[in-house]
């Protein structure tokens, strides 16, 4: 007589529309202890920190480039300052500069990023259709001429669509060209260095949980982008009364200047959003996402103490 195997059960969970739904209060508390931790540079599933040794580009009176690298860890806190940082003194904002007036945007600090946001696979898997450099060189001057005219006329001409606009034409700038025709996209990794890069612009981190959990065509286009914008964007207004009750942590790193644009252009409420999200809709194969938070953030949902407003 054959013997049955039992399968593993698989943990409970709930279904899902393809919409933003109402965040509960406590869904958001978790997405900001989350948020916290990966500010520190913490995985929140494991607790554990993980170091690298980013770099600056530093050139002389004469043209010679040296550089210089630290070890620290892969930190949203980090990303803020090594992208915006350079961003923002490059578009002549007053008070940003960079440490000996050098380049923080590097190729090494783009792979750490890469490495922080699990997108290595994105770059890996097109390695024949992706074009890093030429990317970051149109991040470091022609997108940073666009925030400089925004910075300039905002109060005045408010341009909504600007973030979108810059993550289509990122993601295609990624990418090699064919008779100047992008062969590919990378909006995920696009939408990654303009959120650390421009952070008082309301861009929202692609990722392909959050497309297929909104039930997304899978074919890329600036349609899809459009689509995706549209949804965040009424879905970030219905939870804002939500997550505004929620402070940008202080940095003894960030560039005062930069931290405070970052924080008056609502950095911190996108980021716990972006998070809630991908708790929400991160449903693969009957995974409960709350199993695997670390033991930190376990106790914090569970056991420590919170009183909602």
């Amino acid at each position: 007589m054959a013997t049955k195997t039992k399968s593993k059960p698989s943990s409970a969970t709930f279904a899902r529309t393809p919409k933003v739904p109402n965040f509960s209060e406590a869904a958001i508390y978790i997405a900001d202890l989350c948020a916290r931790e990966a500010w520190l540079g913490k995985s929140y599933e494991t607790g554990k920190k993980k170091s690298q040794h980013l770099d600056i580009e530093i050139t002389d009176e004469y043209g010679v480039i040296t550089k210089e690298s630290f070890s620290t860890y892969l930190s949203d806190e980090n990303f803020l300052t090594i992208f915006a940082t350079h961003l923002l003194r490059n578009a002549g904002v007053s008070g940003v500069k960079t440490y000996k007036g050098g380049d923080t945007i590097t190729y090494n600090n783009f792979g750490a990023l890469l490495d922080a946001a699990q997108l290595n696979s994105a770059v890996n898997t097109n390695k024949t259709s992706v074009d890093i450099p030429n990317g970051l060189n149109f991040l470091k001057n022609d997108l940073v001429v666009l925030y400089k005219k925004w910075n300039k006329d905002n109060y005045k001409n408010p341009n909504p669509e600007l973030a979108k606009q810059m993550v289509k034409k990122l993601s295609e700038e990624l990418c090699v060209k064919v008779n100047g025709v992008s062969t590919g996209n990378q909006p995920a990794i696009a939408s990654r260095l303009l959120n650390f890069g421009f952070p008082d612009l309301c861009v929202y981190n692609y990722s392909t949980g959050i497309h297929r959990g909104l039930r997304l065509s899978n074919s890329y286009n600036s349609v899809l982008i459009d689509k995706y914008y549209e949804l965040l964007d009424e879905g970030y207004e219905r939870n804002w009364h939500v997550l505004s009750k929620y402070e940008m942590p202080i940095s003894s790193k960030v560039n005062d200047v930069v931290w405070q644009r970052a924080r008056n252009g609502g950095w911190w409420q996108r980021r716990i959003y972006d998070l809630a999200l991908k708790m929400y809709f991160t449903d693969d194969d009957g995974k409960n996402y709350f199993s695997s938070f670390s033991p930190y953030v376990q106790e914090h949902i569970f056991i420590k103490p919170r009183a909602f407003d």
